[in-house]
């Protein structure tokens, strides 16, 4: 279930498969101020966001929008959390400060799609268990309440889950990850101090900090046509350097990798990009913008 979990959490932002403007990241970003529907060569991109998103009308998951999808889809998520929160007392021999890792990192997995859930369609249904028969009358909880829960519940992630550093794999819920969902809770809660003195413990103590000088594998794809200079933030941005150790950036990772099972192409330069890479798109001094993606 834990697996399911983590593998479920990288669908709910790239989806199974590779898509188009019907990238779940896609909806979330137009509907913030991280992009704009930017594929301005498609007559019907949900631009008009004002006109199009009605009570009645508006949530899509196709090519328009994939809001629909992040109703569905973090139902799912909590589903598979609940199912370690469920049965996690029947496993035989399981140790308690193993029970209470698995517990964190389920209490985890509920917190960030609730999160989610309450501040794109505010009061939902609350779920904490595997429904044992089909039930239909369901009622929705506030968001205050929901928030109340998920910030209790990081409260003892933090407390239950490992760093990364004492982690074998590089991907899984570590504490770090805890403690950012922790201060995001106590933000939405409006618990000022608290989320200070986490963010001060997860920035000064906790094994992270920024990259200042090379790392890693040096990667220059182009070199015949597009020299690269090696600095700290084109390491960053390489793929191969995304989930290695020596990255003190990265508090959780969710890989992508080309050429393997893991691997979802993103148009997203395409998809948030108003007129990327058309012609007629020059800088002041009237050279062409080429893109390379």
């Amino acid at each position: 279930a834990i697996a399911m979990c983590d593998r479920h959490l990288r669908d709910y932002w790239s989806y199974t498969s590779t898509r188009d403007l019907s990238l779940p990241i896609s909806s979330e970003y137009l509907m913030s101020d991280m992009a704009v529907a930017g594929k301005t060569d498609d007559g019907n991109i949900f631009a008009d966001v004002a006109t199009r998103l009605t009570p009645s009308d508006g949530l899509y998951q196709n090519d328009v929008n994939m809001l629909q999808y992040f109703w569905t889809e973090t139902y799912n998520g909590i589903k598979y959390a609940n199912t370690i929160t469920s049965y996690i007392d029947n496993v035989p021999g399981l140790d308690e400060a193993t029970k209470h890792e698995y517990l964190g990192r389920a209490y985890f997995h509920r917190a960030f799609r609730y999160l989610a859930l309450v501040f794109q369609f505010k009061d939902v249904p609350l779920v904490t268990k595997i429904l044992d028969v089909p039930k239909q009358n369901f009622k929705s909880t506030s968001r205050e309440a929901i928030l109340q829960m998920i910030t209790h519940d990081m409260e003892n992630a933090v407390a239950w889950v490992p760093d990364q550093s004492a982690m074998e794999y590089i991907g899984m819920v570590n504490k770090g990850a805890c403690r950012q969902l922790l201060i995001k809770c106590y933000l939405s809660t409006g618990q000022w101090d608290k989320a200070i003195a986490q963010a001060d413990t997860l920035i000064n103590s906790s094994g992270y900090s920024l990259m200042t000088s090379s790392f890693g594998t040096f990667e220059s794809p182009l070199e015949s046509t597009w020299h690269i200079t090696r600095n700290v933030i084109w390491d960053l941005h390489r793929p191969v350097n995304k989930c290695i150790p020596a990255n003190k950036e990265a508090i959780l990772a969710m890989p992508n990798r080309d050429g393997t099972d893991a691997a979802i192409d993103m148009r997203t330069m395409r998809n948030w990009g108003p007129m990327w890479n058309i012609s007629t798109l020059v800088s002041p001094a009237g050279k062409f913008m080429q893109a390379y993606a």
